[in-house]
């Protein structure tokens, strides 16, 4: 299934660990001999990812509330080292660097983006976390890093946003026709119409359509 935002990915991402983490977890138990240490193994994974899944509501309450931003940076902290094989220490750490962005703390909001690309074990929130940190990026008119990070290979669920993302950076380079080219790659993998993106493609003429049109407004010679 394709995309439009990063916030339909977080949620089906959210959606599908709900449905799913019971038994995702319990894979990594495939080589327990014993029906009781399966059992006790199975228990105790459930009540890992419990107590992961209760601290992380804690973080997202303290979005809410502007004094507990330690308390907020202690449980996602938390969530990071104990608990880096759930993907609620990555989710409180997309939500901490959004609320850090928010306040104009972009070394900060780096640094968590760049701890989900390194650590978490989820593949779709990697692929997220590199969205967003080549956004970042370019707001911080880093355009070669940008590049480095959206040259890299997307899942066809993510390659529309990245893709507009690079014709973003390219355009600021000054590069045109390559932004145009990214623009229109990424419309082919967009499952729906994106006028915005359009208009970005619309925006940039070619060299072709500036002759054309210098040819249609010059007076005939006598």
């Amino acid at each position: 299934m394709d995309f439009e935002t990063e916030e339909q990915q977080l949620d089906a991402i959210k959606k599908w660990w709900h449905e799913n983490s019971t038994m995702i977890i319990g894979g990594l138990a495939v080589g327990v001999s014993s029906i009781f240490g399966w059992q006790y193994y199975q228990q105790e994974t459930k009540v890992h990812a419990e107590q992961a899944s209760v601290i992380y509501e804690q973080v997202i309450s303290n979005l809410q509330s502007p004094t507990a931003v330690n308390e907020q940076m202690l449980k996602v902290n938390n969530l990071q080292a104990e608990y880096s094989d759930t993907p609620y220490a990555s989710l409180s750490s997309l939500l901490l660097a959004k609320q850090q962005l928010a306040n104009g703390e972009f070394v900060k909001a780096q640094q968590q983006l760049d701890w989900v690309i390194n650590n978490a074990e989820q593949d779709e929130l990697v692929y997220l976390a590199k969205i967003r940190m080549a956004r970042v990026l370019l707001s911080t008119e880093q355009l070669d890093n940008a590049l480095v990070l959206l040259n890299q290979a997307y899942p066809d669920s993510f390659k529309a946003m990245a893709l507009e993302l690079k014709g973003d950076a390219l355009l600021v380079k000054g590069e045109a026709e390559m932004a145009r080219a990214a623009y229109q790659e990424a419309s082919s993998f967009s499952n729906s119409t994106n006028r915005w993106l359009q208009l970005k493609i619309d925006d940039i003429a070619l060299p072709a359509d500036n002759n054309t049109s210098a040819a249609d407004t010059s007076e005939p010679s006598a």
